[in-house]
């Protein structure tokens, strides 16, 4: 551990370089020459001192370091508890986490927001349907609640019916259901039929009046059939909700999206998020930001493009990634849903089940949403003309696919692999990957967005997603391979958390995925069954963490400020219970957040931390249950 004569700053790269007493001291010399007294230069500079750690700094070395000094937002000197707290001034405050473990706040960098509270905007609450396992009762239960629903409203006021449940996709997807049935039942209303609780890719229906609102709003929702849609009612009662239904209520909105926020980051130890946004969730984070009210800093990317404008819209798009402040920046643009492990897995191996094989060919599912020409014209210009981030990519043949578009726009162009690399382009959720296309993969320095809470969907028997029932067992070592992407010199990251980092953190590392059912036909309800998965593919807790905040920090445009607890980066760390280096591998997932803080300010502490001074707090309102010390 480097002391106050050896503090270390890690170098842009990879592996990191350390350097002992350089950088820092400069400033301190130049002080010293100016003021007769570099220590009392520095103890103005301090405004926290964070120590009696065990800090991780997670540099190139997995530095640890006992305290850190933090000047505004930056962190200013790291190292011994006894150098740091040399630096206190009269008006320094002083942070003792009590020998526990500290981190940097984790970076997740495909978080899926819902962006509302349901509660606070009515006009968006859905009609709820009860949940059966018998279709004609859903379909009965769709009928009944809208023509209820019919009496209770005026003409060309929105009905949304919210079914759930297996046998309400299949009500939609089998088109037991369709546009003329709502058009019969609700002749004056613009109707949204869309099933809820199956997972990433819900299933969407719109009636003929909601259809035409749409395509006045979104210029391209046209060349889209009803069949084109139905995979994508998560992305579209979005869309439509938050900028149809919810238009001009950007200040509302940002309450609620305020509210959403700090109940679903801070409490996890997420600082940094990143995520697909629309127009109305995106200007109401900027009213936040021109407030100084963000409670979290977000990398937002624009995403549904075919749906605005399916011809050049992106020619004509500015490439805003990495454009923005601190808080909000742009990340680029993405379709984000080129396949689904929800609906089906968009891959080059044949379906072994016959069940499953004979439903899809039933719903008539061409899970390879690219294969839509719009969809495809589409991420071929977000790529081209800008930043492509956030396509999903579960199933090999969708990363084939975008490999393909790859190609494609560099013979076209004329475009060199240097010119691909830096885009920093992504591909998420990663299903199933196949080895030989991991040098392709690292040839054009693709990020791979690892998302581990899809590693028990190889355990449910009625997901599409199950590779060992599906597909076979000797593929299950596709299935988010992560070391095998680390070992060949690719950014991987670790992106849709659901909310649950150590959790996430876990399952790579022990590969090991539990799965509960909770609906008959999944298995018996409320056992839990746990199973490794393709053990070759685990890796070390080193890794899991740097997926987790520095490797997803290159993936946000922000390394050189995000990431890790190193002079001259932004001072976002959490402090955490347990020793996260040497607990079972098996509790990790059990790790609690005792204290998260976003710049030098606390954001979220829990009682167990002890007392905190107030002052501390960013504001009053993060004080939440935390014990108070202070004026």
């Amino acid at each position: 551990m480097c002391g106050i004569n050896e503090m270390t700053r890690t170098l842009e790269g990879e592996k990191g370089t350390t350097i002992c007493g350089n950088v820092i001291w400069l400033v301190v010399f130049f002080a010293f020459a100016l003021s007769g007294s570099a220590n009392v230069v520095l103890a103005q500079t301090a405004d926290l001192i964070v120590f009696n750690g065990k800090i991780a700094t997670v540099d190139g070395n997995m530095t640890m370091a006992e305290a850190m000094v933090i000047r505004d937002d930056i962190i200013i000197a790291v190292g011994a508890n006894q150098d740091m707290l040399k630096l206190a001034g009269p008006d320094s405050k002083k942070l003792d986490v009590k020998g526990r473990t500290v981190l940097p706040g984790f970076i997740d960098p495909h978080w899926h927001m819902t962006g509302f509270m349901p509660q606070d905007f009515p006009e968006v609450k859905g009609i709820n349907v009860p949940p059966s396992h018998d279709t004609g009762v859903v379909k009965k239960g769709i009928e009944e609640a809208l023509k209820k629903r019919v009496k209770e409203v005026q003409p060309g006021e929105w009905i949304i019916i919210n079914p759930t449940g297996d046998a309400a996709r299949q009500v939609i997807l089998y088109e037991e259901i369709t546009r003329t049935d709502l058009d019969r039942w609700a002749p004056e209303n613009p109707v949204m039929l869309n099933e809820t609780g199956s997972g990433a890719n819900s299933q969407i229906l719109f009636s003929t009046k909601a259809r035409e609102i749409i395509e006045k709003e979104l210029p391209g929702f046209k060349y889209f059939s009803d069949r084109d849609i139905v995979f994508d009612g998560v992305n579209l009662s979005g869309l439509i909700t938050k900028d149809i239904l919810l238009k001009r209520k950007e200040k509302e909105y940002s309450s609620s999206i305020k509210k959403l926020l700090m109940g679903e980051s801070s409490p996890k130890g997420i600082t940094t998020l990143g995520t697909r946004i629309t127009r109305t969730p995106l200007n109401s984070l900027f009213l936040l930001d021109q407030r100084g009210e963000m409670p979290v800093r977000f990398g937002w990317l624009f995403s549904d493009g075919s749906f605005y404008n399916g011809d050049g819209f992106y020619k004509r798009f500015p490439n805003f990634a990495g454009v923005g402040t601190k808080y909000l920046w742009g990340l680029g643009s993405g379709e984000e849903v080129t396949d689904s492990p929800s609906t089906a897995l968009c891959t080059t191996l044949p379906i072994i089940n016959r069940e499953l094989k004979e439903r899809l060919a039933k719903a008539k599912i061409d899970p390879c949403f690219l294969h839509n020409p719009v969809k495809r014209a589409t991420v071929k210009d977000q790529i081209q003309y800008g930043r492509g981030v956030e396509y999903h990519a579960s199933g090999d043949k969708t990363v084939e696919i975008l490999l393909e578009i790859i190609d494609e726009i560099r013979r076209e162009t004329g475009m060199t692999v240097e010119e691909i690399r830096e885009k920093r382009l992504t591909m998420e959720h990663l299903h199933m990957v196949r080895p030989d296309q991991i040098p392709k993969l690292k040839e054009y320095g693709i990020i791979m967005s690892n998302t581990p809470g899809y590693l028990p969907y190889n355990l449910n028997p009625v997901a599409p997603a199950n590779v060992l029932q599906n597909y076979g067992e000797q593929y299950l070592g596709w299935s988010l391979p992560a070391k095998s992407f680390i070992n060949a010199g690719i950014r991987t990251v670790i992106g849709e958390a659901f909310g649950e980092p150590f959790d996430a953190m876990k399952m790579l590392i022990t590969r090991e995925a539990c799965f509960t059912p909770r609906l008959p036909g999944e298995g018996e309800i409320g056992v839990e069954k746990c199973k490794v998965l393709a053990p070759e593919e685990k890796i070390d807790r080193n890794s899991a963490l740097r997926m987790s905040t520095i490797w997803p920090a290159y993936y946000m445009l922000k390394e050189k400020e995000l990431g890790s607890l190193e002079v001259g980066k932004l001072a976002d760390f959490i402090v955490i219970d347990r020793d996260y280096f040497t607990v079972p591998e098996k509790e990790i997932k059990n790790i609690k957040v005792m204290m998260t803080v976003l710049g030098g300010k606390v954001v979220y502490a829990t009682p167990d931390f002890g007392p905190v001074d107030r002052l501390l707090f960013k504001t009053p309102e993060y004080h939440g249950k935390a014990q108070l010390a202070g004026m």
